[in-house]
C-alpha cells in the first residue's frame, strides 16, 4: 500500500528472512535516493496470490528484486501458481517492470522461471571466480557511464549458462579459474560463457539474474545501478524474450 517504486521479496533462501543481500541492497538504493519496501514472505500464507496482486495493482512498482528463489526448501507455492506467473510476466513485458532474481537451481527448485520469459538460462557451476564485464552487452552505453559500475565481479556464485552472449553482463572467459583457500580447489579451469550476472530485455521490461551468494560490493552496485536507471526512465527497444 506504500508508494515505493522498488520491492525486495525476502525469505525464500535457506536462512529465511533477512537474506545476506537485503540490507546491502537497501543501503545501496538509499545512497542513490531510492526507497524500497521489503516483503518478508517466510511463514506467510497465500504468498503467490499476494505477490500477484502487487504486480497487478501497485502502479508505482518499477523494480522487483526476489532473493533466494530456488535456494531454500520452500517455494511458498510460487513455482506452480498460474496467477502469479501470469501477472509477473505481464508486469515485465507489458508494464515495463524490472525483475531481478537471486538464487540457485533455477530450472528445478525455482520452477524454471526463466522459461516463463522464453529464456534458456540453466544452473551450472558453483565456485568463486572472476567474472569480466561484457563490453558488448546492450546496457553498456548507460551502465558503464555510472561512476560505481564495476569492470569485474569476483564472487562465489551459482552461475548460469545458456545465456545469449549479448545478455551476459558479467561472465567467465577462457582465462577464468577458481579461487579457494582449500588446497586443490583453487586454480581450476572454469568453463567460459557462464554468468554470475545476466540481464535480458523482455518486451517493455528487463529480466536479470545474479548468483552471488556473499553480497559482494560489486554485485550490489550492479543491482543498484540497474534499479536506478530503470526508475529514471532508461528507454530500450521493446523486445520479446
Amino acid at each position: 500500500s506504500d508508494d515505493k517504486s522498488c520491492l525486495i521479496v525476502d525469505g525464500m533462501g535457506p536462512l529465511g528472512r533477512d537474506d545476506i543481500s537485503t540490507a546491502p541492497i537497501m543501503e545501496a538504493l538509499k545512497a542513490r535516493g531510492m526507497g524500497c519496501s521489503v516483503a518478508h514472505i517466510d511463514g506467510g500464507k497465500c504468498i503467490p496470490e499476494q505477490l500477484a496482486l502487487i504486480f497487478q495493482h501497485k502502479q508505482q512498482l518499477r523494480v522487483c528484486i526476489i532473493l533466494g528463489w530456488g535456494s531454500g526448501e520452500y517455494d511458498f507455492g510460487c513455482n506452480e501458481h498460474d496467477g502469479f506467473r501470469q501477472e509477473m510476466v505481464s508486469w515485465v513485458q507489458d508494464k515495463g517492470g524490472t525483475l531481478i532474481v537471486q538464487g540457485e537451481r533455477i530450472e528445478y527448485a525455482a520452477g524454471n522461471w526463466p522459461q516463463w520469459f522464453g529464456l534458456n538460462w540453466k544452473s551450472s557451476d558453483y565456485s568463486r571466480t572472476v567474472h569480466t564485464r561484457n563490453e558488448n552487452h546492450w546496457s553498456i552505453p548507460w551502465f558503464a557511464k555510472d561512476k560505481d559500475a564495476p569492470k569485474q565481479i569476483n564472487a562465489k556464485s551459482c552461475m548460469i549458462d545458456g545465456v545469449e552472449k549479448d545478455d551476459i553482463l558479467f561472465g567467465t572467459t577462457e582465462n577464468s579459474a577458481t579461487f579457494s583457500p582449500v588446497p586443490g580447489f583453487g586454480g581450476r579451469d572454469v568453463k567460459p560463457d557462464q554468468s554470475t550476472f545476466a540481464m535480458s530485455k523482455c518486451g517493455n521490461g528487463i529480466v536479470a539474474f545474479f548468483g552471488d551468494v556473499n553480497a559482494e560490493t560489486s554485485t550490489i552496485a550492479t543491482v543498484a545501478i540497474i534499479s536506478q536507471k530503470k526508475l529514471v526512465g532508461v528507454q530500450n527497444e521493446p523486445t520479446t524474450c
